[in-house]
Formats: C-alpha cells, structure tokens, sequence
C-alpha cells in the first residue's frame, strides 16, 4: 500500500494544483467584477432589496482603464477621393479667359521654356514657365503654338484664339512630336515676320534699335522663337547660356549680329543661367535704354552693344 501511495502520489499534487488553480481563477474574476460594474448606491444600501435585480451594464471608461484600450472609439471619416486626371487624353481648348501670345521653347529643357499669355479682362501680359499657375489652372507643358494647362482637372490647352471664361468643347489638335516640330520649322520657309527691319548697324558691334522695334519683338515671341533654334548651354554641367543654331538668314538674331553656334552668356551683366534670371532679364528689356549681350562665339567673348531710340 505504501508503496502504491509513493507511486501514485503525483495524482495527489495534480488535484491540489487544480484546485488552487480554480481558487485563483475565482479571485481574479471578483477583483475584475468589482473594477468594471458601478458601484453601488447609498440608496441601494439601505433601501429594500428589489424583488428582481436589474442586469449590470459594463463601463467602457473602466475597461478601458483597466486593460489600456482607448475608451471610445471614434468612427473612421473617409476623405472624399480627388476625381483622376487622364494625363494621356487630348486636350481641349481652354476656358480661361487668356490668349497665347509668344514662346521660346528649349528642346530636351522643358523647365527652360517660356511662354507670353494675355490676360483678356485686364489687358495684361506675364511670362510663365512650366509649373506655374495661371487663373488657377497649372501649366504643364510650353509647345511653340500652345500651352498645355491643367484646369479643373482636366487637360486644355492656349492658343492665339482667347478664351472667353466659359467651358469649351473645341476639337483637340494632337501635338507633333518635337523632333517632327523642330523639323518641319527648319525645313519650312523663312517667315516674313519683318522683325528687326529698322535695326541699324553703326560698327561692328555697335547697333541702333527703336523702342518700337523692342515692343514688336516682345509682343511677338512666337516667331521669334520659329526664327532659331535655342537650347540651354552647359559646361561642367553648369548651366552658361542659351545656343542660337539654325538662324534665318533674314530673321532678327541675323540683323542684331548673332550667328550660328553663339552662346548668350549675359545682357546687361546678368548670367544666363537659369529660368529665373532669363524671366527677371525679360521684364526688364522694355524699360532698358541700352542693351549689353555677352556672347561666345568660337571659345572668345564678344561684346555687343544695342542702344534703344
């Protein structure tokens, strides 16, 4: 018998273990019942007992404290989606109350680009760059005839015709590819814009220009951009300028003295060398009563000098 006992006396400790258990698990859920239901009133205390208690509500504030969740949870507000813009649909043309009057294009350097827009209610004109905002409406693109924008959140584009602040359903005109664009200005034509005619050359590099000679370059900046090609110069990687290549031969670039291969470096002692400086150089040639353009031409500098009548 004592030898059964030893044997078996595991069985012994495993019901004690269960029944200590049992008691811990009963201790546990008092303390628990205490912390989470209300606690009782004055009046519940000495009043009569009610014939039939009612159910206890839990408290989210305690439980919430007890176990360290958040004690209300708020409902999840969905943002309303921003309706998609299809990047790759046509174009249509604009409903913003403007009208394109020039560009100058860098090809391979949109960020080089500007463009010249009219505004038709206050008659005024302002120079844009890609990114820029006009009338609310983002510019995405500067082609040579037109300004790609985003209005709304749908593609349109500005062209010579201005719009008149109201939607319009124009037929879309895809844009030629750039190399086609570049190419097909090279091949056409000379355009007989007359720019730069009453220019006059004193000296070698010593010119004579009307204001209105100015103003009609400024007012015309599409063909004076049809007129050369221009691309942003770099060296070192470090932007120097613009490079004037495939000049008309009877276009303004021709009659102020520049030639193919020139890289404009400065005007008015003003570095060429990013968009900012060409834009703030831009405003100011209307006022100037002398122009000063650095140029390099065949690795030497020269100087030439536009004094404005």
């Amino acid at each position: 018998m004592e030898f059964l006992f030893k044997r078996h006396f595991w069985i012994v400790h495993l019901a004690f273990l269960l029944a200590v258990g049992v008691l811990v698990a009963r201790t546990a859920n008092g303390f628990v019942e205490a912390a989470l239901l209300p606690l009782p009133t004055a009046q519940a205390k000495s009043g009569p007992k009610p014939v039939a208690e009612p159910l206890a509500s839990l408290s989210f504030e305690r439980l919430a404290k007890l176990t360290g969740l958040p004690g209300k949870i708020e409902p999840k507000v969905e943002e309303p989606k921003e309706p998609t813009v299809d990047l790759n649909s046509a174009p249509v043309h604009t409903s913003l109350n403007v009208k394109l009057l020039g560009t100058m294009v860098a090809e391979g350097f949109p960020q080089w680009s500007v463009a010249s827009i009219q505004d038709m209610a206050t008659q005024r004109s302002n120079t844009y760059r890609v990114d820029d905002t006009i009338q609310g409406a983002k510019i995405l693109e500067i082609e040579r005839k037109r300004v790609l924008v985003l209005n709304n959140n749908r593609r349109e584009y500005i062209d010579e015709v201005p719009g008149n602040g109201q939607p319009v359903a124009a037929a879309p005109v895809a844009p030629p590819p750039m190399m086609a664009v570049a190419k097909a200005v090279n091949d056409a034509p000379p355009p007989s814009s007359g720019l730069g005619a009453s220019i006059k050359q004193t000296s070698e590099n010593d010119y004579e220009v009307p204001r209105a000679e100015i103003d009609k370059t400024l007012s015309n900046l599409n063909d004076v951009a049809m007129q050369a090609r221009i691309v942003p110069a770099f060296k070192d990687g470090v932007a120097q300028g613009f490079k004037l290549f495939s000049i008309r031969p009877d276009s303004i670039y021709s009659r102020i003295g520049i030639q193919n291969g020139d890289v404009i470096k400065r005007i008015n002692g003003y570095d060429l060398n990013s968009p900012e400086k060409a834009l703030e150089i831009y405003s100011k040639l209307k006022e100037a009563s002398r122009i000063d353009i650095e140029v390099e031409r065949n690795g030497a500098a020269v100087r030439k000098t536009y004094n404005v009548r």
